[in-house]
């Protein structure tokens, strides 16, 4: 068994270039042009977090918290790297997100866009001169600051969202997205009708706790797992076929698919497997599980796990719910193509036959032992080959083995003992009615100045008086000062808001956001929020009280001892505050 499925070609298709939004057609490959997308949607999507590859959505997509896209595993087996015009975000309806958006990879969409402050587009150079400009026309915002300009970070640029949400209109690049949503739901309805037809050519083995599909053939192997009418797929699945050749999984369930076991495929398989749900319109994934391969249902919604899993490989659905609160991911595992549909694929030539000599007849073959008793149902052993002749044809099969005794059926578990109600949680007090504001003092009344004495008549010719100056009182108004504004408050009472931007390891780990309220020496706990990577934390409480905010990692996080959480507070509207 070839288990070195660790290869890091580069995948310059992840995605499709802005300048040329068009569907096309892929010989051999089921997904089309979708190909270059971990997922294709055409209806709405909600809440994924992460994406390895790219994504696109035919409807809108709604989520209250982050999502990143194109940031491929340093462990993973694929290099995405910057493009200077792949976009790995194309959204036909609207786009309303809380978190910030970040893509290596441009964002177009069709309808109204809203992210959060923090959205980044790391976008490759192409060596051009006016690359710059042309990407200040692609993001330019309305509302905009017109300061704003594409950050240069030596081999790319980085499209920042500072002031205001920035994306590429459809419109503006003349893109008619919605044609190519239809085109590429037409063209994916009409392969997965062609695979529906293929003939069946692998057996499926049913054991206690997995299907094995068996298939020889080199090229591509074809089973049907029929778990009508419940729907359950219960059992792991695992192939045993030629190196290199496709596993075409057509599974039949009925309107509705329940995941409920937590493996489908094998890793080192992902890009040769491919599941086609013929018939269902909900696949609920029950478990957080691990589907390595690809998933062909573009009829059916597909419901992820609210706490995780993940689907490493592509996938055309109608529409996509994940819980606010999961850590469901796709993982950039595309599928090869090469896949023969509508065609006969070739036989294999006949070796010619080598004529033998007449060899004298073989002695008769001693009968072969009788294995021991199978303890626990382990496979049965392999008999000791025949004796052959020298220089002549092959011992005649030893007789079979007799198969391994049914294992006894499995210990019924224990009943879990009943779990207690949660205490309830203290009654929280109102807010205090902030203080009044201090009253601005009467500016004094400005008295008018006295009216100057009319001058009197000069007298008529005759004896001549010389004036003396002599210094008469006069009414001096002064100036009024103009009454000081009172300045504005810059912080909002009732309200502790912050953000965790990362790690100092530089490594993605989920915090938990925990606020308590301190009163004689006493903690008690009134938020508690998880965020995954980074994202924002508002907690709306009492003015006049202490509070003690702890930024923890989450219990399923590895640590390594450069771990510190990067925390900014952007407004603390209390009278006392600590953080830890």
């Amino acid at each position: 068994m070839n288990n070195n499925f660790n290869y890091n070609a580069s995948i310059s298709g992840v995605g499709i270039p802005y300048d040329d939004i068009t569907w096309y057609n892929v010989e051999g490959q089921p997904f089309g042009l979708a190909s270059g997308f971990n997922v294709i949607v055409f209806n709405d999507a909600n809440n994924i977090i992460d994406v390895e590859g790219a994504m696109a959505v035919g409807g809108s997509y709604y989520s209250p918290r982050g999502l990143s896209l194109g940031f491929e595993r340093k462990n993973g087996v694929t290099d995405i790297g910057y493009s200077p015009d792949m976009v790995r975000f194309l959204v036909g309806g609207n786009v309303a997100m809380t978190g910030p958006l970040v893509v290596v990879g441009h964002v177009v969409a069709g309808g109204g866009f809203r992210a959060g402050k923090g959205s980044t587009y790391l976008i490759g150079k192409d060596n051009s001169g006016n690359q710059l400009e042309e990407l200040k026309y692609l993001y330019q915002a309305n509302g905009g600051s017109p300061y704003w300009t594409p950050s240069d970070k030596g081999d790319h640029y980085v499209i920042p969202s500072y002031d205001v949400p920035r994306y590429i209109p459809a419109s503006r690049i003349d893109a008619n997205v919605s044609q190519f949503f239809a085109s590429a739901r037409d063209s994916i309805e009409s392969y997965k009708e062609c695979i529906q037809n293929l003939p069946v050519n692998g057996t499926v083995v049913d054991n206690y706790h997995e299907w094995i599909l068996r298939g020889n053939d080199p090229r591509q192997n074809v089973f049907l797992l029929d778990v009508r009418p419940n729907g359950l797929i219960n059992k792991g699945i695992r192939a045993e076929v030629p190196a290199g050749s496709l596993v075409i999984v057509r599974i039949r369930s009925g309107n509705n698919a329940h995941l409920q076991y937590g493996l489908m495929g094998e890793e080192y398989r992902a890009r040769q497997t491919l599941y086609v749900f013929e018939d269902a319109t909900n696949i609920f994934m029950e478990v957080p599980a691990d589907i390595w391969g690809s998933i062909l249902a573009p009829q059916a919604k597909f419901h992820g796990h609210p706490t995780g899993g993940h689907v490493s490989g592509n996938a055309a659905l109608d529409s996509l719910a994940v819980n606010a609160n999961s850590g469901f991911e796709f993982h950039l595992y595309p599928f090869q193509g090469g896949l023969v549909c509508g065609e006969v694929i070739p036989e294999q030539p006949e070796q010619p036959s080598i004529p033998q000599p007449t060899c004298p007849p073989c002695p008769e073959a001693q009968p072969c032992p009788t294995p021991p008793p199978c303890p626990e149902a382990p496979p049965c052993p392999e008999a000791p080959p025949c004796p052959a002749c020298p220089e002549v044809k092959p011992c005649p099969t030893c007789p079979e083995i007799q198969p391994c005794p049914t294992p006894p059926p499995c210990p019924v578990c224990p009943a879990c003992p009943e779990v207690k109600p949660c205490p309830t949680c203290p009654e929280i007090q109102p807010c205090p009615t902030p203080p009044p504001c201090p009253v601005c003092p009467t500016c004094p009344e400005v008295k008018p100045c006295p009216s100057c004495p009319e001058c009197p008549e000069c007298p008529e010719a005759g004896t001549e008086y010389i004036g003396i100056p002599v210094p008469i009182p006069y009414p001096y108004c002064p100036e009024q000062e103009e009454c000081q504004k009172c300045p504005d408050c810059l912080i909002t009472p009732g309200i502790i808001f912050g953000c965790v931007w990362g790690c100092e390891c530089c490594k993605p780990h989920e915090w938990d956001v925990m606020l308590y309220k301190i009163c004689n020496d006493c903690e008690t706990l009134i938020y508690c929020e998880t965020i995954c990577r980074y994202g924002c934390f508002k907690f709306e409480v009492p003015y006049d009280a202490c509070y003690l905010l702890r930024v923890c990692p989450s219990a399923n996080t590895c640590l390594s001892p450069g771990c510190k959480p990067k925390v900014t507070l952007k407004n603390i509207g209390v009278a006392n505050f600590m953080l830890e």
